[in-house]
């Protein structure tokens, strides 16, 4: 059984992209192969970063539970909107806080977009932010265009190829994850 972290990272009112955050979380806990922890960024009100939580004397507890969360996970999903071409703000702060919690964590993305594209500029640059915290972002992206059609409130699939892609990308995360906690059990051990 593998610990699987979501990272949700979009605060904004009317928020339609925990549609797809809530269609990953159920898609690995229906596996029966993972144990998921759902951290909602909008849960934790995080103020702009001044100082990462290594180098802060007093943290507050907020901080603490979600670095525990990151630490203790095999794999992470992060999910994000797509905001001018970009990912959430939120999402880019929260990340900021935290450092040797995502070394050589392997992290899968989710974008999404009312737009047609899915959040494909924003799963890119995404990718490009894993590597600079020293992780290992999965090739395999979920990118989730029109996503007031895609997903129900719920976070349900509303046609095949959505499904289909939401599949693959929790069979890839879960192999991707699989690989790199084994390399860490030799090298640990």
């Amino acid at each position: 059984m593998h610990k699987i972290t979501i990272l949700y990272g979009a605060i904004r009112e009317g928020r339609l992209s925990i549609r797809a955050a809530r269609a990953v979380e159920q898609a690995l806990l229906k596996t029966g192969k993972a144990e998921v922890t759902f951290i909602d960024i909008k849960d934790y009100n995080l103020p702009v970063m001044e100082a990462r939580l290594k180098d802060m004397g007093n943290p507050p507890a907020n901080l603490l539970e979600i670095s525990a969360a990151l630490e203790g996970a095999d794999g992470i999903v992060m999910v994000t909107p797509e905001y001018n071409n970009s990912y959430s703000g939120a999402m880019k702060n929260a990340v900021d806080y935290f450092t040797k919690e995502w070394a050589k964590k392997p992290i899968g993305v989710v974008c999404a977009s009312n737009g047609k594209m899915g959040g494909i500029n924003a799963s890119n640059l995404m990718q490009l932010l894993i590597l600079g915290i020293g992780a290992l972002p999965m090739p395999y992206k979920l990118l989730v265009p029109e996503i007031h059609n895609a997903l129900d409130e719920a976070g349900k699939p509303q046609n095949e190829i959505m499904q289909k892609n939401l599949d693959k990308f929790v069979s890839e995360l879960l192999w991707f994850t699989e690989a790199i906690s084994a390399q860490h059990k030799r090298t640990a051990g």
